[in-house]
């Protein structure tokens, strides 16, 4: 699996120059916010899964 970076880059062309503190209200983790984490998308290279992941 390789990692694609935060979730929330790819909601529009502006997210990944937003200031996470904002963007982790969005990411679809409710505790991602409290905890300092951020949701990453990874993808496997050989299939193609994508799997979301904090």
């Amino acid at each position: 699996m390789r990692d694609q970076g935060r979730v929330t880059d790819y909601l529009d062309d502006y997210s990944p120059y937003l200031d996470q503190k904002w963007t982790d209200l969005v990411d679809g983790d409710l505790d991602s916010s409290l905890t300092n984490e951020c949701v990453h998308l990874f993808v496997c290279e050989d299939c193609g899964l994508n799997d979301i992941s904090s």
